[in-house]
């Protein structure tokens, strides 16, 4: 993932937009900052589930959560894949003559095509909501939070294209920043329109609010850091650019490139939102929004360790753009590095949930009756999807790299109608945990042609030694956590049960650590990359 000697290898572009020199630094830094305020962000969000769990009825809130699923399918639908494009082309022509108007023509084209999009898709949220109330037993309140979020897709849509400019300067702490900010607001806006009796209708007003002054936040923040972008920063008719660079003339043929260009990542994004959140469709049609509940409050915890990519691929990204045009030796090196370190940060994940899945579903729910042990033990299934996620996750985005994101396409294809036919299937027997033994299996599905595709890239990729001494160290973790099961199964008996309990967990995260020690996974070069990144 990093470099031990960045600086001889490439050296640092001087951008007056990129506040870092360093780039050891920077490539750690914006990783670590977006990750801790993510972090923030989902404690907020945690406490917030929390109170949702407590004051909301089952029923009323498994309409809530459908809402807000539809939410991410549309906003995937809106963002068309522009705003990874827009990083992605804007951080390949950083330092040449044409920067600043190459920007600011593809940052306002992408904005005006996510807002035509946005608007556009309040025809099928509409037909949606006819559908689902009808047949599906979609409450009247939660049919108008699917229609108040649909409304926040516009406000989303600038919110994105500033946030995709500003990574494509690598400066990705602000945009994590400003989340922190407005998620405790959401949160505060919420929780208040719970406690006047709003109900779902309340929080999904509270999200909309919060999204409109996000929106106008980015908006005060793009004139102080890109003030040369012009006032009228919208582009409906696709001017042809000044540069004589440009490849594209006519407004027509903009517009085409564009959403051909963007229309894999879209679609691979969408896929990836049906692979994870489909199975929510097929529980509540074959079963009740309480499943749709106690399903999510397993998922409430994975969005915390689901954080760790995104943190580790979007500091990655403008590098593995540059290398995977001229040095892919250095894109594999990089590569091989990233997938190594997330392994060994995965397994403890996955340990360490099996243990407590429990107490993290009371947590959740406020100890609330209806969720244990269902929840935990969907939880439990569920966690070891997460090593190979991480493997696929940064799979992904060195494949985008390489301009490979239409066989991305082809794959999460295949991956989600496994998924679909496997939760079809297993959903009617298993319930919820047909659904988590479904995503586990598909994420298998998923990494096969990835890794094939990437090795046909990059060259010889030996992912068996890569993660085989992490997952050595979580398969010896098996027998100190059988031993000690007991202390797991009777942890709410007692105050000294629990401490036990407790003590059990980081008992096996220092097994853990000490195993790794003995292995040594990393070589000492990874080592002293490791170091350079954290070095002041």
């Amino acid at each position: 993932m990093l470099d031990p000697d960045f600086t001889p290898i490439e050296p640092e572009i001087q951008n007056p937009k990129s506040k870092i020199q360093n780039p050891a630094r920077r490539v750690a830094l914006n990783a670590l900052n977006p990750f801790v305020a993510q972090v923030v962000t989902k404690l907020l969000m945690l406490g917030y589930a929390i109170v949702q769990f407590r004051l909301v009825a089952g029923e009323s809130l498994g309409g809530y959560i459908l809402a807000t699923i539809v939410f991410s399918y549309t906003s995937t639908i809106s963002e068309w894949g522009l705003g990874t494009l827009a990083a992605r082309d804007i951080a390949r022509s950083r330092d040449t003559d044409a920067e600043s108007e190459s920007a600011s023509a593809l940052f306002s084209q992408t904005l005006t095509l996510r807002l035509l999009i946005s608007l556009a898709l309040l025809v099928p949220v509409t037909l949606f909501i006819a559908l689902y109330v009808g047949f599906f037993n979609l409450s009247a309140e939660g049919a108008w939070a699917v229609v108040i979020l649909t409304v926040s897709l516009i406000p989303s849509a600038f919110s994105g294209s500033v946030t995709a400019l500003f990574y494509a300067y690598e400066r990705m702490s602000l945009p994590a920043i400003i989340g922190v900010i407005t998620s405790a607001i959401n949160v505060g806006l919420g929780i208040a329109a719970l406690y006047l009796g709003w109900g779902v209708i309340g929080l999904a007003v509270a999200a909309l609010a919060t999204t409109l002054l996000t929106s106008l936040v980015f908006l005060y923040l793009l004139r102080q850091h890109f003030p040369d972008f012009g006032f009228w920063i919208l582009d409906f008719g696709f001017r042809g650019s000044r540069s004589s660079q440009s490849k594209i003339q006519n407004p027509k043929s903009k517009i085409g490139a564009l959403l051909s260009a963007g229309w894999p990542l879209m679609l691979n994004a969408l896929l990836v939102g049906l692979f994870f959140r489909a199975d929510q469709f097929i529980i509540q049609a074959s079963a009740s929004s309480l499943e749709v509940a106690r399903y999510e409050a397993a998922y409430r915890f994975l969005n915390f360790a689901l954080l760790i990519t995104p943190a580790v691929t979007l500091a990655l990204f403008p590098r593995m753009s540059r290398h995977a045009a001229n040095d892919r030796p250095r894109l594999l090196y990089e590569y091989a590095f990233a997938l190594k370190a997330l392994t060994v940060i995965s397994v403890p994940l996955v340990a360490l949930t099996v243990w407590f899945a429990p107490l993290l579903i009371a947590i959740v729910t406020g100890g609330k009756v209806g969720y244990l042990p269902e929840s935990a033990i969907a939880l439990q299934i569920l966690i070891f999807f997460l090593p190979l996620s991480f493997i696929n996750g940064i799979t992904q985005y060195v494949l985008i790299a390489l301009d490979r994101q239409r066989l991305i396409t082809v794959a999460f294809a295949a991956t989600v109608t496994f998924n679909f036919v496997s939760n079809l299937l297993l959903v009617p027997l298993l319930g919820i945990n047909g659904a988590a033994i479904a995503t586990i299996f598909s994420e298998v599905v998923l990494l096969v042609p990835f890794i094939y595709w990437t090795r046909r890239e990059l060259g010889q990729l030996n992912l068996a030694n890569l993660i085989l001494k992490p997952l050595i160290s979580g398969l010896v973790l098996v027998v100190p956590a059988w031993v000690l099961w007991s202390v797991a199964e009777r942890w709410s008996a007692s105050t000294a049960d629990f401490a036990l309990y407790i003590l059990s967990g980081l008992a096996l995260l220092a097994i853990y650590g000490l195993l790794l020690i003995a292995l040594r996974p990393f070589s000492q070069e990874e080592v002293s990359g490791l170091k350079g990144a954290l070095r002041r």
